[in-house]
């Protein structure tokens, strides 16, 4: 579909796009680097929260246990609890009251301690409300060191007279032996006070304590499988963050354990509002990158109509030329490229113009030559058949000199006369030129010796018709028949593979030229403007100029000669594909 649009629409919504891939990248990378940073903000504020909590709660079990510490090391009361008996009850009550009232003090300092009890074995020791029971008091002699959301029911059986607290109970001794229990309570709303905010405080989430699976608050469950969860991903670890996911919602969730307490706080906050506001965030910024490579397509494609409007009127005068009209002008205005295309164009018709009526002229004259060249054919057709008829006289006559006389004349013709035909094998052009001189020395009173050094594989390569012939014509004419001895001719081949080329090799033992002759000659060949009657032959321009026809301006003919000693002239040919290395 593309394709079907106009070059400037094309080139438009190139450039476009050039554009609207790094924006894109740049949008959508910054939309997703805010959303990162947004959720990577919640999970940092929920890991602060949860830091801040387990602070509070690991302070406050410090100062129970810290308290705990000061009444189980007073060896004083130890053994006032546990060596007291019933014979002297009032210094027993009085040194009771003593203990009880530094008891009194010491929690007094204390504000967060809810509750102090000490539970003794001693049956000589009175109770004295609300610090010392009998230990038959203590239903739970197996009590665990820490009980969470416990209610002591020790003072009172009235529900709105007692309140869940956290307890930590301890065993007191004197030297091993068994004194009583001390335990101590602060209310579960100074432990974990932000268990109870109301939802007007729940902008930043909400906590919840788990002691083992269970949460300490049960109406404040999230995820049954929550906590195990926890469990299964950080197994080892003592606190993390994470997204979670249930069926309806997501959230952000940072955990903490105090092991010491075998307690995990989780705190969770929904991500709804967050993922809704990302979403916002991405369909505006989709919609700004939508806008923006509109605009855009739409302020490039105006400027590339503008720039290429020059272009298509040139290429109005080009659909003018294509239906025939090659009298078109173009006029664009400016010095730019498109103006020099424009004069280029305008130049380039006039100048088609020329050559179609020079092509006019040459056409006429090639038809001129053409009847010629059939005149001469039917010429040449009528002679040879007089040699065939002179040569049957002479075969009845038995004059067999004339017949094979005749006979190689006849070939000579036969194979010139194939017109039609441009290229031969070199097997039938060394076949042609062995007749020749044959026909030669019949003529002569001196001898030629041909030698053709070819090897098999030359022989089927097609070349140019009558390449070799002129050569070996110029060496008889100009090099053998001056001087009117016996002389020899040498035909071999060469392959030139760096150059990738291979040479027919001309080489006889005739008179030669000296260096001024034979640079003439070069220089007449490699122009293609050789004079008749030059040293060294006729034919030589014309095969250079067949030579660069077929195969290019690279392929040029060499000479070499030495005066009385011979020439050598090398005809260049492209190498064979299948003997290129």
């Amino acid at each position: 579909m593309v394709r079907r649009w106009k070059f400037s629409t094309q080139v438009a919504f190139i450039y476009t796009l050039i554009i609207a891939v790094p924006l894109s990248l740049l949008i959508i990378g910054a939309s997703e680097y805010v959303a990162s940073n947004s959720i990577t903000a919640m999970l940092q504020e929920s890991e602060r929260i949860i830091s801040e909590q387990t602070r509070y709660v690991e302070n406050a079990a410090l100062q129970m246990e810290h308290l705990e510490s000061v009444i189980s090391s007073d060896f004083d009361l130890k053994q006032f609890l546990y060596l007291s008996t019933a014979n002297e009850p009032e210094r027993t009550i009085e040194t009771l009251i003593y203990h009880t009232k530094i008891l009194e003090r010491i929690t007094f300092t204390q504000p967060l301690i809810y509750k102090v009890y000490l539970f003794v074995k001693n049956e000589a020791i009175p109770e004295r409300w609300p610090l010392v029971y009998q230990e038959d008091r203590l239903a739970d002699k197996n009590i665990p060191r820490w009980v969470f959301n416990y209610t002591n029911r020790i003072t009172s059986r009235v529900e709105l007279q007692v309140e869940s607290a956290v307890y930590l109970t301890a065993e007191m001794e004197l030297q091993k032996r068994h004194v009583g229990y001390v335990q101590i309570g602060v209310r579960m709303t100074d432990f974990f006070p932000f268990l109870y905010y109301d939802n007007a405080q729940a902008g930043s989430g909400f906590t919840m304590v788990y002691q083992g699976y269970e949460p300490l608050l049960a109406d404040r469950k999230l995820d049954p499988v929550l906590i195990k969860e926890i469990d299964e991903r950080f197994p080892q670890a003592e606190s993390g963050t994470w997204r979670y996911k249930n069926h309806t919602d997501e959230y952000i969730l940072a955990f903490r354990r105090i092991p010491r307490l075998g307690l995990t706080l989780v705190h969770w906050r929904s991500a709804k509002s967050l993922m809704a506001n990302i979403s916002i965030i991405r369909f505006v910024s989709i919609g700004i990158l939508l806008l923006s490579i509109l605009v855009m397509f739409m302020i490039i494609s105006g400027a590339t109509k503008r720039l290429f409007r020059r272009l298509y009127t040139i290429m109005q005068g080009l659909r003018a030329v294509r239906d025939g009209n090659l009298e078109v002008r173009i006029a664009v205005e400016g010095t730019d490229e498109v103006a020099e295309m424009a004069d280029i164009f305008t130049a380039m018709v006039a100048q088609i113009n020329s050559l179609i009526k020079s092509s006019r002229k040459e056409h006429e004259l090639l038809a001129q030559t053409q009847i010629k060249a059939m005149q001469n054919q039917i010429n040449a057709h009528f002679l040879y058949n007089a040699l065939e008829t002179i040569k049957m006289q002479a075969e009845l006559k038995d004059e067999q000199e004339i017949v094979e006389s005749i006979t190689i004349l006849g070939r000579l013709m036969r194979y010139s006369l194939k017109l039609g035909k441009h290229r031969v094998s070199l097997e039938q052009e060394l076949e042609y030129i062995s007749d020749y001189i044959r026909l030669m020395n019949l003529r002569n009173d001196y001898t030629i010796t041909l030698h053709i050094d070819v090897p098999a594989a030359y022989r089927g390569i097609e070349i140019p018709k009558m390449l070799i012939q002129p050569v070996v014509e110029n060496a008889v004419k100009h090099g053998i028949e001056p001087i009117g001895e016996d002389a020899v001719i040498n035909i071999s081949c060469a392959a030139d593979v760096p150059r990738q080329r291979w040479w027919i090799i001309v080489e006889d033992s005739g008179r030669g030229m000296d260096g001024t002759a034979l640079e003439h000659l070069q220089e007449q060949v490699a122009s293609g403007r050789e004079r008749e009657g030059a040293s060294g032959g006729i034919g030589l321009s014309n095969i250079q100029q067949r030579l660069w026809a077929f195969y290019g301006q690279d392929f040029t003919v060499e000479l070499e000669s030495i005066p009385g000693q011979g020439t050598i002239v090398k005809l260049p040919l492209p190498l064979p594909q299948q003997w290129g290395v």
